[in-house]
């Protein structure tokens, strides 16, 4: 065995204790042995014993007290019970109270070997769980303190950029006229615009982390599609424009469609595929948005005239802090995780998503699918 796996017979007779030993060390295990239960338990709490074997029937502690101690000690040390025919009901109450298995007497090398190993398989996959319980609190525990942490200097930060909004009498710094110089603006917006970057940058973050752990909940409710769309839209219909981009939309106005979707998050993945679409297309190309609708799902399309994808990336692109062009600037470059989010989002409503491209300088097209139901 490639892993040394440390035993423990208790038993009052010398015989069978000397037997097991021997039996058990050819097998390749390390076998300590104990003439009673109160040294069994001395040595449960100084060894590291993977596996318990203990007879029902000795002097002082019997071997159901014995277990029980043990599962007191050291929870994830499997024990196995011996016993003979005339005390199978024991056996059967040790079984209830934590004991892997039982076995009778007089003992089968082969058999009680094979049930030593399965024991310490077992001991093994419980260690697993309870490590992956752990990691999971962890990590509860970690998106939590991030959380906060992050989002407490961003609120400090836009809430002094309100204060300074409302001490000028305006609702927004579109309509603000600084008492300040020219200097002194440029510096204001520039924390505007990069507080309201990091806010979106922080959330994917946080939001990426939590579908990862398995801790993003969907709030599904039944919702006009179209209208999903359109909000989309009018969230990037700003740069759009600035970029002097037409957005087409080919929608069945006649016939609404009506998803169980979480609106937000769907609303989401639209919009990031019509920002990518926005940044990577020249000034003046084009946008358009179109859907098809079948008996048990609808397929939303995204394409534009843009610089396109190598077949190769195609896939590469949901990955997470991937970028498909590294030559953007500052200010139009994100941290690469606005299509993995959009990849696990369209994943948890059970759908797909991909991207198209004929090659680069041939467009795009970023699609998904969900179902109705």
């Amino acid at each position: 065995m490639e892993e040394k796996i440390k035993v423990l017979v208790i038993d009052d007779e010398r015989g069978i204790r000397d037997m097991l030993s021997y039996a058990l060390g050819k097998e390749g295990y390390i076998v300590f042995t104990a003439e009673n239960g109160e040294i069994g338990i001395e040595k449960v709490k100084k060894e590291d014993i993977d596996v318990v074997i203990t007879d029902i029937k000795m002097p002082g502690l019997d071997g159901v007290t014995v277990l029980g101690k043990i599962k007191e000690i050291k929870p994830n040390t499997e024990v196995i019970v011996a016993t003979g025919y005339a005390s199978m009901e024991t056996a059967i109450e040790s079984l209830r109270k934590g004991a892997y298995d039982y076995i009778n007497k007089p003992f089968n090398i082969n058999e009680l070997s094979a049930l030593v190993s399965k024991a310490y398989e077992t001991k093994q996959l419980k260690s697993q769980l309870v490590s992956l319980k752990e990691l999971d609190k962890l990590k509860d525990e970690f998106i939590a303190a991030v959380s906060h942490e992050l989002k407490t200097p961003l609120m400090a930060i836009s809430g002094a950029i309100e204060l300074l909004l409302a001490s000028e009498g305006v609702e927004d710094e579109e309509n603000l006229q600084f008492k300040y110089d020219e200097n002194t603006k440029k510096i204001l917006e520039i924390i505007d615009r990069q507080t309201k970057k990091m806010r979106v940058l922080v959330n994917n973050i946080l939001d990426f982390a939590k579908m990862e752990a398995g801790f993003f909940v969907l709030k599904k409710q039944k919702t006009s599609f179209i209208k999903i769309v359109n909000e989309a839209i009018k969230e990037v219909q700003s740069l759009a424009e600035s970029k002097k981009i037409e957005i087409t939309k080919q929608l069945p106005v006649e016939e609404d469609v009506t998803v169980n979707c979480d609106p937000d998050q769907i609303e989401r993945v639209i919009t990031n595929f019509l920002t990518n679409s926005i940044k990577y297309t020249q000034e003046g190309g084009k946008v358009s948005v179109s859907f098809e609708k079948t008996d048990n799902e609808v397929k939303l399309t995204v394409e534009d005239n843009g610089k396109g994808i190598d077949k190769e990336n195609l896939e590469k692109v949901f990955e997470r802090f991937y970028r498909v062009d590294q030559s953007l600037n500052r200010k139009e470059s994100g941290a690469g995780l606005g299509l993995s989010i959009c990849k696990k989002i369209i994943e948890l409503h059970n759908g797909k998503i991909w991207a198209e491209s004929e090659g680069l300088g041939k467009g795009s097209r970023f699609i998904f699918k969900l179902p109705i139901g």
